[in-house]
């Protein structure tokens, strides 16, 4: 009972408001003075709280924190006033075993005896006081049974609100439950359906008025009577029971305490089975104790079933790549084939048929006697027809060089304007045969360009001699200047750029991702009059990018087309761009050499070995790595004067590397070389720019041209 637990107990408040404030008024009282109840401190966050501001005015221990209640001297109770249960399950959490705690539910029982035994108590000295009267005593009878009915008068209405409450907290819950449309379930203590939602009935078939009010929830997922998940937590079955029903599918759910989940196939549920993932949940009520459970279902069927459909398609797909890949494998070996076929036949067809055109000449020129107007014709034909089947052959031996990296490159200064001119001129009688007029435009500061003068005059022949094809009127305009690619401020231009513009056809934007493809010819009316191998767009492209430039194609169909391309303004400006070294003499390496280290990278163990032999035989120190995990790890056991790096490796590749060495300040003043197959992109290129010395592409410089290449770059960096 309270009274025999609030007498002759040390008891603390958590809660100090107004409650806390009558209660004590009471204790405090003259009529509770020698009952043995002491109050001896309260609590409350809120220190403006009446009952906290009064305990404090009483001189009673007063604290914004409660678990400092706990240290007080022979406690005994603790009365929770906050109406919190969030606060009271901290209490009951943290509260030492041995204090008995009263929460505010309970604490209405409190309130209720210590009103009736101070009114008790006032009565009693109020009859000894004025003696045993029986009107008095009728009286004060009259008094205390008022007061006693105003005390149970409280509790009613408020024992009815709780129960309204009660029934509305029901009917909430009830509504949620029918509402939802995920598949739930309740029961009871007693293992009693109290809610089947009418997503449970879709999915079972089984109706509610069928399963509320009966233990067999069962029914719908089993063949016989078993525990299912939801009677597992109402039994608070431990792990090796429920592992005899449910296996190793169970486990405890990570999202709700006190939960498990599992997922099985219920082959008796729909035409042919549901896969079903379910979750049972504790109910618990205020004192933590479990009344009942809840269990949520979801029909994973759909789910498995597009697993499984997407490992079919992934492991079809692992075998098609493997497929793909073999395939890859020889279609290279085939394109290596035929690249090698193709440069062999053209140099073997070269040689007849320069006979052909040479002989062919002879006749016309009656070195061997007159002919007739009709030979001459006929031989003007097979003139024609012979320099047509030449240019094919030599487009075929340049494409297959350019493919097979024997396209031999004299790199040298180049001067832009004066070869453009040379070229117009020998273009002159092709533009007066058509009407057409050709304009130049030179920028002031137009530089020199590092590259091939012959294959730079083969590049711009061919895209004038393609504007010429194009272009029925208007006119075609060269413009050559400096390149904004890779310019900065206050330094010199890095490449020449050189545009050849037409006002011919045009180019449909679909065909212009195609363009530089080989054997690729436009199907329009226009190209249709010009019959070719398609392969001298292609030829331009490569020869512009071995020399460490790039082309690309601007056009507006049915308005004309702009091709640009540009060139290396000195040797230095391919550091954007692929390295080609020419012919200048080799730099000696100096007798520093001796003592140079040299980090080679690559995933390639004869790149590897190729590249260390040939540095070594000209007395550098050689240190190897395989990707760039090996590289960043030998940088830190010990720093080398230089890092020739392949770009594409495994685990850790070339960017990476080169960004990991410009972040550190003992490893950003490292220079590095880059030696690689990648066809580099522009913005790839220009984010390349600054951070390495020189940019050089695998299969098109010697071993000569790199080991020049280290020795300059050594030298440099020693100058400096």
């Amino acid at each position: 009972m309270i009274k025999d637990i609030l007498t002759y107990s040390n008891i603390a408040i958590v809660g100090g408001g107004r409650v806390c404030k009558a209660i004590l008024e009471i204790v405090l009282g003259e009529n509770f003075s020698g009952k043995g109840i002491r109050i001896v401190g309260v609590a409350d966050i809120n220190e403006k709280a009446e009952g906290f501001v009064y305990a404090r005015e009483k001189g009673l221990y007063t604290t914004m924190e409660y678990r400092d209640l706990y240290h007080l001297e022979g406690l005994d109770v603790i009365i929770e006033l906050t109406g919190d249960n969030e606060v009271l399950g901290e209490l009951k959490a943290s509260k030492p075993e041995k204090l008995r705690l009263i929460d505010h539910l309970e604490a209405m029982s409190v309130w209720d005896y210590l009103q009736i035994e101070d009114e008790r108590t006032r009565i009693t000295r109020d009859l000894q006081k004025h003696g045993a009267k029986p009107e008095r005593i009728k009286q004060e009878f009259n008094l205390f049974s008022k007061h006693l009915e105003k005390i149970v008068d409280e509790r009613t209405r408020h024992l009815q609100s709780v129960e309204r409450e009660l029934v509305e907290r029901e009917r909430a819950l009830s509504q949620i439950i029918q509402g939802n449309t995920i598949p739930t379930f309740v029961i009871n203590r007693d293992h009693i359906v109290t809610h089947w939602n009418r997503a449970c009935e879709k999915l079972t078939g089984y109706k509610a008025e069928e399963i509320v009010g009966t233990n067999k929830q069962w029914l719908p997922f089993r063949p016989e009577e078993r525990p299912i998940m939801a009677d597992v937590i109402v039994d608070d079955m431990e792990a090796e029971e429920i592992e005899k029903y449910y296996g190793q599918i169970w486990r405890k759910s990570a999202l709700i305490k006190g939960a498990y989940e599992a997922e099985e196939f219920f082959p008796h549920i729909g035409e042919a089975g549901k896969w079903l993932f379910f979750t049972a949940a504790p109910i618990r009520d205020a004192n933590g104790r479990t009344v009942g459970s809840i269990e949520t279902l979801w029909d994973t069927t759909e789910r498995r079933e597009a697993r499984e459909a997407q490992q079919r398609v992934c492991d079809e797909l692992e075998e098609k790549t493997a497929e793909l890949e073999q395939a890859n494998i020889q279609l290279k070996r085939f394109d290596e084939l035929k690249t090698s076929f193709l440069a062999n036949m053209s140099h073997e067809l070269r040689t007849p048929l320069n006979s052909i055109l040479g002989y062919t000449d002879l006749i016309l020129d009656r070195v061997d006697g007159e002919i007739t107007d009709e030979q001459e014709k006929s031989l003007t034909k097979v003139q024609k027809n012979a320099k047509h089947l030449l240019t094919l052959i030599n487009d075929v031996l340049d494409i297959s060089r350019i493919e097979s990296g024997r396209m031999e490159l004299d790199l040298k200064p180049v001067n832009v304007r004066d070869l453009i001119g040379e070229t117009v001129s020998a273009l002159e009688p092709l533009l007066d045969k058509k009407g057409l007029v050709l304009e130049t435009a030179f920028e002031e500061g137009l530089p020199l360009a590092h590259a091939d003068q012959d294959r730079v005059r083969q590049v711009v022949t061919n895209l004038v001699d393609n504007a010429i094809k194009f272009t029925s009127e208007g006119c075609i305009t060269i413009r050559a200047g400096a390149s904004e690619m890779g310019l900065e401020k206050g330094k010199r231009p890095r490449f020449a750029e050189i545009c050849i513009s037409d006002t011919g056809k045009g180019i449909r934007k679909r065909d212009l991702n195609r363009l530089f493809d080989k054997f690729r010819t436009l199907d329009t009316l226009a190209a249709s009059q010009y019959k070719g191998a398609g392969l001298g767009l292609s030829i331009c492209k490569g020869l512009v990018e071995m020399q460490g430039g790039t082309i690309w194609v601007k056009s507006t169909y049915r308005q004309g087309s702009t091709f640009c391309f540009t060139l290396p303004a000195e040797a230095e400006a391919a550091r954007l761009d692929y390295e080609e070294v020419g012919t200048a003499e080799r730099l000696k390496p100096s007798r520093a050499t001796a003592g140079t280290r040299v980090l080679v990278v690559d995933d390639e163990p004869d790149q590897v070995t190729l590249i260390s032999k040939i540095l070594q035989e000209e007395g550098y120190r050689i240190a190897k790595a395989y990707d760039g995990r090996q590289a960043i790890e030998s940088v830190k056991r010990s720093r080398p004067d230089l890092i020739i790096l392949d770009l594409m490796m495994p685990n850790v590749n070339g960017f990476e590397v080169i960004a990991y060495l410009k972040g550190g300040e003992e490893t950003r003043r490292i220079p590095i070389i880059v030696l690689t197959g990648k066809e580099l992109t522009r913005k790839q290129a220009q984010d390349l720019n600054g951070k390495v010395e020189r940019i050089m592409k695998k299969g098109v410089l010697g071993m000569e041209e790199i080991l020049e290449t280290v020795n300059r770059t050594l030298e440099t960096f020693r100058a400096a």
